[in-house]
């Protein structure tokens, strides 16, 4: 029987017995965070379980889409090795709201696998919770056997919850022997046994409780019926075929691949994980371009880079050294398209996508097989094998195995397999550490993912008593406190925690505004307050550090907001509210606020306007503000109905959600105030507390979207501070006063202009470096490698190819003196386009060992040593194409 033939008439199976069809949802949730992918086939109904959502059928079924690439489900690094997991597969399930329960549903499933699927009735296994009598006794009755001989397992096995609490209930999953023996041993292996023999076809989930933070079990009012069978699994079993991987979904993609190696025999056992893993990283990077997802640096973009990237490293490993992988996801179209058909609409957009990427990973992975080449030809000092015998073993350090990984997308066991073959091993631990600590960064990827566990906690509580906007110190209970593992009673010196308190002082992240630093004091100790944040109802979380003693729930706390950084948020805000009205009125009334950044040491301010401010533009609002600040002016608060702010012409923003009573905040004259917005966070209370503002940056974030930075108070006298020393020494230098400097650099780049220039040795023709560039991040890339005499003259030929070639993004490398050098040029749009030179040679310098940077078109970074010049330009080359 087909696949295609199968999918179908489970479908048809229930269509039969009044269950709606649904057809299969995105793989991307629309409104649920607390997930990057849809992994399960309930998800699309999970608010319909939970009761949020109604629907007008009680009956349902679905073959979903689904992908487990992240989080506790996360099947990528089996994919390959094993011969069943996948990251994408299809979940076939039919689903009862508040209709039919166990009965019917385990009837279901047992006729459909003997009758629609043909199964041997003595070959499957139904299992159930061990406190289920009621499934026990049905299945008996079902399959005609004694309740003794339905197996019993234990919560962990047969028990399903949707989180920590809420709906939960037993399940009963119906296994598949494939052998009547144990492929270990020839023993007749209980059904728990992992040697191959058992495979789990079906599960039913009975939503049956509802299950409080206490662990108490209440039954639902209405019971509910989630089943989850996975479809290649069904297909392999009916197919008698060895694995998920042999049957005649994923056998026409391995073929695909056996053509590019000329692999005509059968494959060896040792290759074979590579076959699986690109035809199933195939399945997954199509549906998921599909779907709309793009490759990026972050969240789902970033899990569709690593699998493309993963795919094509498998390919590289069986000897294909060009691009190949568009050519397997075509292959997904021809297979699936007739029961996706969104694969045929999408077929160009992913040909060309997996093209893209490949090729810039390719270039990205034969410049970190150089590195990898330079590393082993300049070891010197060899490292003795563990065993003690004679022969030397060298051993690549950990954190150079990480760089790999971080700079080129190389995967661990890309480098262990191409240093076996030099006879080297690779620090994994010092990997593995290195690993570890980019993770520590990513805290609020982490803070993410116990969300839902501190909503779920939290939903009992009181919204928090917020008294920030008068004092910046309050007494309050200690009502709930999380650590890593979870709700806790207390949490000691060292332990990161989340703080919920009945009232506080900390202003929580909210309207651009940053939360605040201080400390949370109890009678045994304190914590270092990082950030807060609002969650739930009101809630308030602060985030931190046991920096001595321990804290414990219900401890009487003192709360301190600390008070420098405050006022300088303060100082921001205020500022960004006299931006505003500036703006608007240098540009007119459509340069709207469309978001900000009000954090202790800057201001950003995004605004609608369609073109770049000109220099009296920016001027022009900068004396705006500044003639504020030095009038003084009062800035009053007042809470009013939203009805009477809005008619007060108090400006909102569009995309904020307000209450019924709204907070305005006015500057100046409350009859005729310079500026009055609807806006929660903390004020100064006159605009001479803002003392001075400076506007630093511009830049575009979008279509019709600018950007601008700024700084205010004490940042604003550091600000200048170090400009006046950069004009103090090209003062020096060129021994003119400062308001001639101007006037002197540009005498002598015209006397330079005129004089004959000699040819540079080395330097090639800027119109072959700009022939020889491509396309990437949609402007030019040009990155080389070349023979320049110095420094200056490195700088001077970047100048001359950027103004040669209109619109570029450049990174030009050379060697001066035994250390590396990379000038980093980008044309105005490139810059407008979001790249910064400086930034990126910050990043640069520091893949070369040392530093880097400059202004936002014009920068430099150097290195330590000049083997790490073809490494810089390779991270250059990622950064400036938008890349990892």
């Amino acid at each position: 029987m087909k696949s295609a033939e199968i999918r179908q008439r489970f479908l048809d199976y229930f269509e039969a017995r009044d269950h709606t069809v649904v057809p299969s949802a995105s793989l991307i949730p629309p409104e649920d965070p607390t997930l990057l992918f849809v992994n399960a086939g309930m998800v699309p109904f999970k608010d319909v379980f939970l009761g949020k959502e109604k629907r007008s059928y009680k009956r349902a079924v679905s073959v979903q889409k689904c992908l487990r690439v992240s989080g506790k489900h996360n099947d990528l690094e089996e994919v390959g090795p094993s011969p069943q997991h996948q990251t994408f597969f299809e979940m076939l399930g039919n689903f009862s709201f508040g209709d039919y329960f166990k009965e019917e549903a385990l009837a279901y499933s047992w006729e459909f696998l003997t009758k629609e699927m043909g199964l041997p009735p003595d070959a499957l296994h139904p299992t159930v919770y061990e406190e289920d009598d009621e499934s026990a006794k049905l299945w008996a009755e079902i399959k005609g056997i004694p309740e003794t001989r339905v197996v019993r397992l234990g919560a962990e096995d047969n028990f399903w919850s949707m989180g920590d609490t809420g709906p939960c209930g037993p399940n009963s999953e119906i296994i598949y022997d494939r052998t009547g023996k144990c492929l270990r041993d020839g023993s007749d292996c209980a059904i728990t046994c992992e040697c191959g023999r058992w495979w789990e076809v079906w599960n039913n989930v009975f939503m049956q409780f509802d299950r409080a933070a206490d662990g108490t079990l209440t039954p639902l009012p209405k019971t509910g019926v989630d089943t989850g069978m996975g479809f290649e699994r069904l297909v392999s079993i009916v197919q008698d075929a060895q694995s998920n991987y042999d049957n005649d979904i994923f056998a026409p993609l391995i073929d695909r691949v056996r053509e590019l190696t000329g692999e005509a025999q059968e494959i060896p056992a040792d290759l074979l994980p590579h076959y699986r893993a690109i035809a199933d990283h195939a399945r997954a990077i199509s549906f998921l371009i599909a779907d709309g997802v793009m490759p990026s640096n972050e969240g789902r973009g970033y899990v569709l880079r690593r699998v493309l990237r993963r795919a094509s490293y498998q390919g590289r490993l069986l000897g294909l050294e060009r691009a190949f992988f568009a050519g397997i996801c075509n292959g997904v179209v021809d297979v699936m398209s007739d029961a996706y058909p969104e694969l045929t609409e999408a077929a160009g957009r992913i040909a060309d996508l997996v093209d893209d990427e490949e090729e810039r990973f390719l270039a990205t992975l034969d410049s970190g097989l150089s590195r990898l080449e330079d590393i082993v030809r300049s070891a010197e000092t060899p490292l003795k094998g563990g065993d003690g015998a004679a022969r030397e073993q060298m051993t690549l350090a950990g954190d150079e195995a990480f760089r790999l990984y971080d700079t080129y997308g190389f995967p661990l066991d890309l480098t262990r397999t191409a240093l076996h073959a030099r006879g080297w091993a690779v620090d994994e631990d010092g990997f593995n550490t290195a690993l570890e600590e980019q993770r520590k960064r990513g805290r609020e990827a982490r803070a993410q993912e116990q969300d839902e566990a501190l909503l779920a906690a939290a939903r009992d509580l009181d919204a928090t008593d917020f008294r920030g906007y008068e004092t910046l110190t309050a007494d309050g209970t200690l009502s709930l406190l999380f650590t890593d593992a979870g709700a806790a009673e207390n949490a000691s010196e060292g332990a990161e925690v989340e703080l919920v308190l009945d009232a506080t002082p900390f202003y929580a992240e909210s309207g651009g505004q940053v939360g605040d630093h201080g400390e949370i004091a109890g009678p045994n100790g304190a914590a270092a307050i990082e950030d807060v944040r609002r969650v739930a109802h009101g809630v308030f979380v602060h985030t931190g550090r046991v920096v001595r003693g321990s804290l414990a729930q219900d401890d009487a706390v003192t709360a301190t907001v600390q008070e420098s950084s405050r006022r300088d948020i303060m100082r921001n805000h205020t500022a960004t509210h006299l931006l505003h009205r500036a703006l608007r009125d240098v540009l007119g009334e459509q340069a709207k606020q469309a978001g900000s950044l009000v954090a202790p040491g800057r201001l950003r301010f995004d605004f609608m306007h369609n073109k770049a401010l000109t220099d009296d533009e920016l001027r022009e609002t900068e004396r705006i503000v500044r003639e504020q600040i030095v009038a003084d002016r009062g800035v009053e608060t007042n809470v009013m109905p939203l009805q009477d702010a809005l008619a007060m012409n108090a400006d909102a923003m569009f995309d904020e959600k307000y209450g019924e009573e709204a907070r305005v905040v006015s500057v100046g004259d409350n009859e005729a105030p310079f500026s009055r917005e609807l806006c929660g966070g903390t004020h100064c209370h006159a605009t001479g507390e803002i003392g001075a503002f400076f506007i630093t940056e511009q830049r575009s974030v979008g279509a019709g979207m600018r950007r601008l930075e700024a700084v205010t108070g004490l940042a604003a006298f550091d600000w200048i501070d170090a400009r006046r020393h950069v004009t103090d020494q090209l003062s020096r230098e060129y021994n003119v006063p400062v308001a001639e400097l101007p006037e002197r650099i540009s005498a002598l780049q015209e006397r330079a202009s005129k004089q004959p220039k000699q040819a540079a040795a080395g330097l090639p023709d800027p119109a072959q470096l700009i022939e020889q560039g491509r396309q990437a991040d949609g402007g030019l890339l040009i990155v080389s490698r070349v023979d320049a005499a110095d420094a200056e003259s490195l700088r001077a030929f970047g100048d001359e190819l950027r103004s040669k070639a209109k619109s570029a993004a450049i990174a030009l490398g050379a060697v001066f003196d035994g250390k590396p050098a990379i000038a980093i040029m980008l044309t105005r749009d490139r810059v407008e386009a979001g790249l910064h030179a400086g930034k990126i040679a910050k990043q640069v310098g520091a893949e070369m060992g040392a530093g880097g940077g400059g202004r936002p078109d014009t920068a430099t970074a150097g290195g330590r040593d000049a083997a790490m010049l073809d490494a810089g330009l390779a991270k250059a080359s990622v950064l400036l194409a938008g890349g990892a």
